[in-house]
């Protein structure tokens, strides 16, 4: 396995600061997450692309995702999701997501991950919700071979997928499809009670990308700095080292924006000093 940082602990300085503070946090690459100021795809056009490939280049640096699952220029943190009633509004995450596929084909970027449907309408109850789902997603997966750009679903808490057991039953709607994988959130599937090992055992032959967090002790479900939390990631990083998992594993945390590089540099230092990123700069080959 491979470690890199989220560029969402930057998310209210420029893309060109954020990536620059994950190389000196000792991280050899990085998600980008689609939205402003980093990568809402209608704002990176051939210069924009073209600039940010020479800073990867110069830092030797590579993008491992795209992150679209939570978009806040499009509305807020959960909307539009793929389950609006209105329809214009999910023509709008359907649009915006197809829009993410193209510009992680552009750019080299293996996959796109994308929220679990989103909350269920009161309106909608969960066979509908799911089915809606289902055929929206019908509608995305045909440029996602095309274009060699994979979706990840993002099991979380109150969405429409949130278990690992719902996330392989909507894998099996669609035969177990190679552009339709997992991404691996340690702290949402702690969050909703499962243990992380299970969990992994069970998603780990579809899973193409994992984040790890660590979630505030108590109740809720909120990102803390690695070690400050309640979760296991020693014992769920042994785990994933063990399965011969060889993707990368996303350092991903939430409202650290003043002191972002102090984070990055917090959270290496976690890790080197368990064994699991080593002293120097890991590369991101």
């Amino acid at each position: 396995m491979r470690f890199a940082y989220s560029t969402n602990i930057f998310r209210l300085r420029p893309l060109a600061e954020a990536v620059e503070g994950i190389a000196k946090g000792g991280f050899g690459a990085v998600e980008i997450i689609a939205d402003h100021p980093h990568a809402l795809p209608e704002e990176v056009g051939a210069a924009e692309a073209a600039e940010l490939s020479q800073l990867l280049e110069k830092l030797k640096m590579k993008v491992c995702n795209l992150n679209s699952s939570f978009v806040g220029t499009l509305g807020d943190a959960h909307n539009p999701s793929w389950l609006e009633e209105d329809w214009q509004h999910r023509e709008r995450r359907i649009r915006y997501t197809l829009d993410c596929l193209r510009l992680a084909a552009a750019m080299g970027i293996p996959h796109v991950s994308t929220m679990p449907g989103g909350p269920i309408p009161d309106t909608m109850n969960q066979e509908d919700a799911w089915r809606l789902f289902v055929a929206n997603m019908h509608r995305v997966l045909p440029l996602a071979k095309k274009i060699g750009a994979g979706l990840l679903i993002d099991p979380s808490p109150e969405m429409l997928i949130e278990t690992s057991e719902q996330a392989l039953a909507f894998l099996k709607e669609f035969e177990f499809n190679e552009y339709l994988r997992i991404n691996f959130d340690v702290g949402h599937f702690f969050s909703i009670g499962e243990d992380p090992c299970s969990s992994w055992e069970k998603l780990k032959p579809y899973t193409l990308h994992v984040h790890l967090d660590d979630i505030a002790s108590g109740k809720g479900h909120r990102h803390v700095q690695l070690g400050e939390g309640a979760v296991d990631i020693p014992s769920f990083l042994d785990c994933v080292r063990e399965s011969g998992y060889e993707g990368y594993v996303t350092i991903k945390l939430d409202s650290y924006d003043q002191r972002a590089e102090e984070a990055v540099l917090l959270s290496a230092h976690y890790l080197q000093e368990r064994g699991f990123l080593s002293g120097g700069r890991e590369s991101g080959n």
